[in-house]
């Protein structure tokens, strides 16, 4: 107990003494851990927007004029289920008032958005799937080009094209933040070290005075190792606080504001994430603490 208490103490006194030093590794700490957890978070929440997305990779919706009668619309609906491309038993129609009753049960917190309109703006239309999502832009081909009563189709889309420069796009991103937090990283187990290489030459006389009372190495070691963990510690409570405040006032209210992204974090991501960001930090502490005890104390 009274080790535990001396090395507690002597690791207090270490700090305040440079206490700019340690603030200054503390900050680097949060900062890279902090975009580490906003890096991870920002694509957990794209990645299932984007898996929702892929569930209608082989989905091609047609929307129909209102002008279009039974008669042709039963010709493009016999046209769309002879494709050999397409699932015949997944083709199916939706009226104007069905996608408009979907469109506000999508959005039933946002009345906002459907409450004042008079007429309803959607078309009739049909969803289709494709057997194989590689197939989506040869039917929308055959349909643009071979459908009947063509001037009746007012729009042909797919999400497949929109979907492949989303996850280009991401892809790009998640790079990028992945060597920020590296570099930011290396910085700050550079910053602790030199925080511990000037708590060793503050401390060298004691230093030598305990070696020669017959001191063990890891006894004069445990302070500054110490020392470095809880930078790294206080770093990544730091982080920690800052990526929960941009959960709450931006993440959140993104999926709230933009749910036809239907955007979302995966449960339980926070209570992985936050373990990792706490080892995180004291890995970085306990790299830099061994980075300068490995080159200037000599024991």
């Amino acid at each position: 107990m009274n080790k535990i208490a001396y090395f507690a103490s002597e690791t207090w006194a270490s700090l305040r003494k440079n206490l700019i030093l340690a603030v200054a590794a503390i900050a680097v700490v949060a900062v890279s851990l902090g975009i580490l957890g906003m890096v991870v978070m920002g694509w957990n929440m794209f990645s299932n927007m984007i898996k929702n997305a892929e569930r209608k990779v082989g989905e091609v919706d047609i929307y129909l004029s209102d002008l279009t009668t039974e008669e042709e619309r039963a010709a493009i609906e016999a046209f769309l289920v002879g494709i050999p491309e397409v699932d015949p038993t997944k083709v199916t129609y939706k009226t104007k008032d069905q996608a408009l009753e979907e469109f506000k049960e999508r959005f039933k917190d946002q009345p906002e958005l459907w409450e004042y309109i008079d007429e309803n703006p959607l078309p009739n239309s049909y969803e289709l799937m494709t057997k194989d999502p590689k197939d989506v832009g040869l039917v929308v081909g055959k349909i643009n080009n071979e459908a009947p009563f063509r001037d009746r189709i007012e729009d042909v889309k797919s999400a497949s094209s929109a979907i492949e420069k989303l996850e280009n796009i991401f892809d790009k991103f998640r790079q990028i933040g992945i060597v920020g937090v590296i570099a930011l990283a290396v910085i700050a187990v550079l910053l602790v070290s030199v925080t511990i290489q000037v708590a060793i030459f503050a401390r060298r006389r004691e230093i030598g005075i305990m070696k020669l009372v017959g001191a063990t190495n890891w006894f004069i070691r445990w302070p500054f190792v110490l020392e470095g963990i809880s930078e790294g510690l206080v770093g990544s409570a730091v982080a920690i606080l800052v990526a929960l405040a941009v959960k709450v006032w931006i993440l959140d209210k993104l999926i709230d504001n933009l749910q036809f992204l239907r955007l979302s974090l995966s449960p339980g991501l926070l209570a992985v994430l936050f373990p990792c960001m706490v080892l995180g930090g004291v890995v970085i502490g306990a790299l830099g603490s061994a980075y300068a005890l490995g080159r200037f104390l000599e024991v």
